[in-house]
């Protein structure tokens, strides 16, 4: 009997404080090793969202000026623009007044420049919180779109198509101006509206800048709405912006060099068509066919252990950087053509 209960409590005794102890460090041990693959995938996935985000808002930013740059110079009918000449003196970049933004019929046809750009340092009330190392970029045209009736204070622009019309466009902000017809001369018809769009894209240090700002670079745009410019945020990160003008030398369409400043004397760099004479800079400006953008753009978050010691070449003389902070660069380019002013030129 007794060899028999000691057998029972030996089967009912359970396991040993040791063999207990045995078993949680093992447990811990498999716990740790989960935790750590858990926060090495959890870091892992964080850096890729913030470089999917850096290459995103980088390829935005260049496809957004890109678009608008195909867009330049569009001004309702391509013979006006064929034969026009680049107004002299041009608009200042914020100007809002009809009279003042580059359009007359008569004595002869001038137009402004499709675009225009201007180094860090202009003069932009139209640009809140311009960074100082800012480049602008103006670029001009009317709308793609056109209306049935003029809205008051909003400046359109309207293309004679009939032969016996005594002005070949009307550009104004009054609906009484607007008295030309379509091709059929019918005077119940009038030919339609086409407002004006002026688009200024710029550098800001942040996206909102109220209260000492988010510290976010980002890329702006100010837009002539309704005879006013009004500022909207495209894409953030974008901490630098450098552009190259592609001048058409022979007028055949194509840039032959490549220069920051189309208004200076390129004589030195742009030997492709020898003779060109570089003196005038709104003739230099006109002839601008393409952009090269170069955009330089950056994490939103830092990368722990990340020290960006590298520089950057914009397609300026000096490099960008090195920044020496813990975020994640890259430079993104794209050449965007002038279609409206090369196409012209190539016909």
């Amino acid at each position: 009997m007794s060899t028999a209960r000691n057998r029972l409590l030996r089967r009912e005794r359970g396991i040993s404080l040791i063999e207990l102890m045995i078993g949680i460090t093992l447990g811990l041990l498999l716990l740790t090793a989960l935790a750590s693959l858990y926060f090495a995938n959890s870091v892992s996935r964080a850096e890729f969202v913030k470089s999917s985000e850096q290459i995103e808002n980088g390829r935005y930013a260049l496809d957004l000026i890109r678009r608008d740059a195909e867009l330049a110079g569009f001004f309702g009918s391509g013979g006006i623009a064929k034969g026009a000449k680049p107004t002299q003196p041009q608009p200042a970049p914020c100007e809002t007044s009809p009279a003042a933004l580059g359009f007359a019929a008569s004595p002869s046809v001038t137009l402004p420049l499709a675009v225009t750009g201007y180094a860090p340092g202009v003069i932009a009330p139209c640009l809140p919180d311009l960074a100082a190392t800012s480049e602008v970029v103006v670029m001009r045209r009317v709308s793609t779109t056109t209306v049935a009736a003029a809205a008051t204070g909003v400046p359109y622009m309207q293309v004679s198509a009939c032969p016996d019309d005594g002005a070949t466009f009307v550009f104004d902000a009054s609906a009484v101006a607007f008295n030309l017809r379509t091709k059929a001369c019918d005077p119940t018809v009038p030919a339609p509206l086409r407002p004006a769009v002026v688009r200024i894209f710029y550098l800001s240090p942040c996206d909102l800048c109220t209260n000492g700002g988010d510290g976010i670079p980002t890329l702006k745009m100010a837009e002539l709405v309704n005879g006013v410019f009004q500022i909207r945020s495209l894409t953030q990160g974008i901490q630098d912006m450098h552009v190259l003008y592609g001048v058409d030398l022979d007028n055949n369409g194509s840039a032959d060099c490549y220069v920051a400043d189309p208004g200076a004397n390129n004589s030195a760099a742009c030997t492709a068509v020898p003779g060109y004479d570089w003196s005038t800079a709104l003739d230099n400006w006109a002839n601008v066919t393409t952009l090269r953008v170069s955009v330089l753009a950056r994490t939103l978050q830092l990368s722990a252990g990340q020290v960006d010691n590298r520089t950057y070449d914009l397609g300026r003389a000096t490099a960008s950087g090195p920044f020496n902070d813990g975020y994640k660069r890259h430079v993104y380019s794209a050449v965007a053509r002038l279609v409206n002013v090369a196409g012209l030129r190539e016909q």
